[in-house]
């Protein structure tokens, strides 16, 4: 026995000992990285080749190779688990005590890799169903991880146990697959190394959604920048969902800072496109493009022509889907967002996000007057992160309870999501958002 299934068997026998309610198990585990984790990720990763999750949860990470050997390369980058050289048939590993998961289990898997030239392309998500590995979703990283022109691959899968976890031990990874590998990038090492990204991406997270099965099943792809990927909104929309009865089925191209116009040549967001079958696409443009629009429409046409454009590419493969566009929040960072004041910035969004809606034959996500009626009504919750433009894990519980909203057109049930967050914060936040969405506050 290796030393570290000698660990993993430790594990799950302190977690049995320990645990006091089995019937009320949740294994779900989190793996965040960036600075703040740099020195438990020294600890075990660089040294023992494992990373417990860094969060909550008894979790275990690691990278195999295609014999289920060690990597000979461990290190940690800029804050970033990484691994390598990577490939075919090498893998990161999550393995996670649950020795009370039954059979009908429905697990959620979200991460974010990237990878160095050299590395594979093309992924694959797998989970270990009895003594067998039963493939999902694939995925392609285009990188690089580093540098200027870094690309980030942002993986969703949720699958259902036929058989309860083998020995009590749920087990799920990301594989590499035969094919292409990233081609080279100037300033980039090219070492095949892979890893995951820093936060307020979440690096990595498995997640108990328990045996009640969902009543219907949506396909929903998200197209958007920092202000979808922090504190993973895709992921917070599709907890929210599940937990009042729906399944979204979530594919997501992110990229900090980038405007439609930028998506439009973006392989990755080609990819997900190329997906189809999408009944809902919700585009989240670059925050000042619709208060551009709403301040000047013959200046900033190609704003609009962008949106359009985007819908008429995503319509080309998902024919009849709904098409949201997001109307964020206005902000008092980067000097108001350009605009004279925090309100001018408001007002303008609301006049551009009609146009752009018109223009695109597309339906708004009200998240500006959410993000407004909270700032009025509760200022103890913050919204803002420190940098005052993006948001905190409040401000993308608001924006995901509203997108929630206007997707299923129904009110939150008797026990919803919280995401983690305070229970009465929480709460406020959904009665804001069924105030903005259904009672017609502010411009709506």
């Amino acid at each position: 026995m290796t030393m570290f299934s000698k660990f993993i068997k430790a594990v799950v026998v302190l977690w049995t000992v320990t645990a006091l309610d089995l019937s009320a198990q949740d294994f779900s585990s989190k793996w965040l990285f960036g600075s703040a984790y740099n020195s438990k990720m020294k600890a075990t990763w660089e040294t023992e080749h494992y990373l417990m999750a860094t969060v909550s949860g008894q979790g275990i990470m690691k990278a195999e190779t295609a014999d289920g050997d060690d990597h000979a390369d461990y290190r940690v980058l800029k804050g970033r688990a990484a691994a390598g050289p990577f490939r075919t048939g090498d893998c990161f590993l999550f393995e996670i005590p649950a020795e009370n998961a039954e059979a009908g289990t429905y697990v959620s898997f979200d991460a974010t890799l990237s990878a160095n030239p050299g590395a594979p392309m093309h992924w694959v998500v797998e989970w270990k169903d009895g003594c067998r590995w039963v493939p999902g979703r694939q995925y392609v990283c285009h990188g690089p991880a580093l540098g200027k022109d870094h690309k980030y691959t942002t993986i969703h899968q949720t699958y259902r146990l036929n058989d309860a976890p083998e020995a009590g031990l749920l087990s799920v990874r990301v594989r590499a697959l035969d094919g292409a590998v990233v081609p080279p990038a100037e300033g980039v090492d090219s070492d095949a190394m892979v890893m995951f990204v820093t936060s307020p991406y979440i690096g990595a997270y498995v997640m108990d959604y328990g045996v009640i099965p969902p009543k219907d099943t949506t396909n929903v792809l998200c197209i958007g920048n920092s202000f979808t990927y922090y504190q993973s909104c895709p992921q917070m929309l599709k907890e929210i969902a599940w937990k009042e009865g729906h399944y979204l089925d979530v594919s997501a191209s992110l990229k900090g800072g980038w405007s439609m116009g930028k998506h439009l040549t973006y392989p990755t967001t080609d990819d997900e496109i190329a997906r189809g079958g999408y009944d809902v696409v919700i585009l989240q443009d670059q925050s000042q493009s619709a208060a551009q629009v709403g301040s000047d429409r013959k200046k900033y046409t190609e704003n609009v022509e962008n949106t359009v454009a985007m819908a008429q590419k995503v319509r080309t493969i998902s024919q009849g889907c709904r098409l949201l566009l997001e109307c964020t929040w206005a902000y008092a960072g980067k000097n108001n967002g350009g605009f004279d004041c925090v309100t001018d910035f408001y007002h303008n969004a609301g006049k551009g996000i009609k146009v752009m809606a018109r223009a695109a034959k597309a339906e708004v996500s009200p998240i500006r007057d959410a993000f407004r009626m909270t700032n009025v009504e509760r200022p103890d919750i913050l919204l803002f992160a420190e940098d005052g433009y993006h948001q905190t894990a409040y401000g993308s519980y608001l924006k995901s309870c509203v997108n929630y909203l206007v997707i299923f057109g129904e009110s939150f049930g008797e026990n919803p999501s919280d995401c983690g967050l305070d229970p009465k914060k929480a709460a406020a936040l959904r009665g804001i958002a069924e105030a903005v969405v259904f009672g017609d506050k502010f411009y709506r």
